[in-house]
């Protein structure tokens, strides 16, 4: 008898477990009260409406190793006093809710589609991994503009040290931003951020793509030097 209720009771956990899984999975369990920005919850609120419940239903625009010769190409380069593993450290253990806020971001919400977990504002998250999908807010000329962005990190590479990451299929921009950490030599670390980008936009491509882009690049890595209470020689 006592075996029997142990089975049942393992059984019962088994399928509560896995039923709030399958619950997190979904795109319309999300809890849109705690995401702060409204642009974030409408770009979600669309996703849904354009038949993409769950969390496998979401695509980055672009693949690890995909040809983007294709492209615009826009690269900005940082130099961070440290060694190169404590900057790569840095970078791929902060908490995304820290690293993505700052004058010209803020994060939204964080969807981890293995193993099926949400992220919100001011929740710890261990570091950045492959399957991630960011929604932020970006504000534009002092908060006139707000626009949704979202990415799907596709690479983080700790022998080359390289991180990856895509915009979403369906995004005004597709592409691919890529961030390189190089050993500058006398405790000092090259970061190379490149940008690949398209949209259907000559306008946006030309003008208002770099010219924002350089904003907000600018403002991650500067939140990053002071996450890491780090000096820069050149940002």
């Amino acid at each position: 008898m006592l075996k029997k209720t142990v089975k049942y009771l393992i059984l019962l956990s088994f399928i509560a477990i896995s039923s709030l899984s399958y619950a997190q999975q979904r795109l319309d369990g999300i809890e849109f009260e705690r995401i702060p920005q409204r642009t974030v919850r409408k770009y979600i609120a669309r996703q849904i409406e354009e038949g993409k419940f769950h969390f496998d239903d979401i695509h980055p625009s672009c693949t690890k190793g995909q040809d983007l010769s294709s492209f615009r190409e826009k690269v900005m380069t940082f130099f961070l006093d440290g060694n190169l593993q404590d900057i790569w450290q840095g970078y791929t253990s902060a908490n995304p809710t820290l690293s993505w806020n700052g004058r010209t971001i803020s994060f939204g919400v964080l969807l981890w589609k293995y193993p099926g977990q949400v992220f919100y504002d001011h929740d710890q998250i261990l570091g950045v991994d492959t399957g991630q999908v960011y929604y932020l807010n970006l504000n534009l000329l002092m908060g006139v503009f707000n626009l949704p962005v979202a990415f799907e990190m596709i690479t983080v590479n700790p022998i080359d040290k390289i991180i990856e990451f895509s915009y979403l299929d369906g995004n005004k921009s597709v592409g691919v931003q890529q961030v390189r950490f190089i050993d500058f030599g006398d405790d000092q670390t090259e970061i190379i951020h490149t940008s690949y980008y398209k949209s259907g936009s000559y306008i946006r491509d030309k003008f208002m793509y770099p010219y924002f882009h350089k904003r907000i690049v600018k403002d991650f890595h500067h939140n990053m030097q002071k996450l890491l209470n780090l000096d820069s020689t050149r940002m």
